[in-house]
């Protein structure tokens, strides 16, 4: 996978999701970079229903019943988690599942290489304390 990535991808695909705008801009970022750029972008544009919902995730990550995994994707930690809990888990997955899905066939690479791109990300944002599930199957804390 390149080390840069297309940021009109990224842009155009939110201009075109949020704003409908379809210009497309030809500035070349590094990956991280763009990824930051879009995750912020996003970020400012969430509908309050989300927010509620990324709420949720903040709370049940501070309870410790959610971590991230170093694929990009959310784990359920505690056995006994409500199937609320679950659930969260599983509608935040499939959304960054589809989002990684759409990155990878635009860029042309996988989606496991890009799930990894955005953990990092991730990891780089959810607060300290936040349980992390790393390559070797460990539950760490940031």
């Amino acid at each position: 996978m390149s080390a840069t990535i297309r940021f009109s991808s990224l842009a155009s695909n939110l201009a075109s999701g949020v704003f409908g705008l379809r210009r497309r801009l030809p500035t070349r970022l590094p990956f991280g970079l763009a990824v930051g750029l879009f995750l912020t972008a996003a970020l400012l544009l969430i509908p309050a229903g989300v927010v509620a919902r990324a709420d949720a995730l903040d709370d049940a990550r501070a309870q410790g019943a959610i971590g991230e995994r170093f694929d990009g994707f959310a784990a359920v930690r505690d056995p006994g988690a409500s199937p609320d809990i679950r659930k969260l888990v599983e509608d935040i997955n499939a959304k960054r599942r589809k989002l990684y899905n759409d990155v990878s066939t635009k860029e042309g690479t996988t989606i496991d290489a890009v799930g990894r791109i955005y953990a990092r990300q991730i990891v780089g944002i959810v607060p300290a304390g936040t349980w992390i599930l790393n390559e070797n199957g460990q539950w760490v804390r940031k």
